[in-house]
């Protein structure tokens, strides 16, 4: 995904993430990325923890009451206590899982809006579908819903605030860049000096 972005910016340069389709690739790569990050992690953990488990067999002298045989500074710092039998999530943690619920709404809304509304009725005849165009209306949907279907990751309706928080980011950085600059509207409906502009 990230040799795609890459691709892009080098073909059509920086102003293409002036299109929220651009950021949201980006908060997807940059969520993968975490992920595997957090996947790499994890596996060292559970090997770590294999290791002790198999030198814990030899000779075993019992803590007199009270003393513990191991340091409380042993303990991992991405999760903080138990819950139900399972570990609660640190931040790196809660930080994956708000990516992910920001994804799976702007995700869903680019693609959606582009292949839905935009391709068939606007942009067929305005672009040429290349590799980069397809790739970036694609991959992330394909990639997102397959992580949905393969993770264990939560998705409380409340926590939609998180894309709507991103898409409103997205809005307001829009609105600065064209306050101060004289440069074409990637989306002319967020226009402010047209007369049926939207009142936001």
């Amino acid at each position: 995904m990230a040799s795609v972005l890459v691709s892009d910016v080098i073909v059509d340069g920086w102003s293409v993430f002036l299109y929220y389709t651009q950021w949201t690739f980006l908060l997807v790569t940059l969520y993968f990325g975490l992920g595997s990050v957090l996947s790499f992690y994890g596996c060292y953990q559970y090997a770590c923890k294999m290791d002790k488990s198999v030198g814990d067999h030899g000779s075993y002298i019992i803590a007199p009451t009270g003393e513990s045989t191991y340091d409380d500074s042993i303990k991992s710092s991405c999760f903080n206590k138990t819950h139900d039998g399972r570990e609660i999530a640190g931040f790196w943690g809660y930080l994956f899982q708000i990516m992910f619920q920001t994804n799976a709404g702007a995700v869903m809304l680019t693609d959606m809006v582009f292949w839905f509304i935009l391709y068939p009725f606007l942009a067929r005849n305005q672009y040429q579908m290349n590799f980069l165009l397809i790739g970036t209306h694609s991959l992330n949907a394909l990639f997102i819903i397959g992580d949905t279907a393969l993770n264990s990751l939560r998705f409380p309706w409340f926590r939609i605030s998180y894309f709507m928080l991103w898409t409103g980011l997205f809005v307001s950085v829009q609105w600065i860049i064209h306050a101060n600059v004289s440069i074409w509207w990637p989306y002319p409906f967020l226009d402010l000096t047209y007369p049926r502009a939207p009142v936001w």
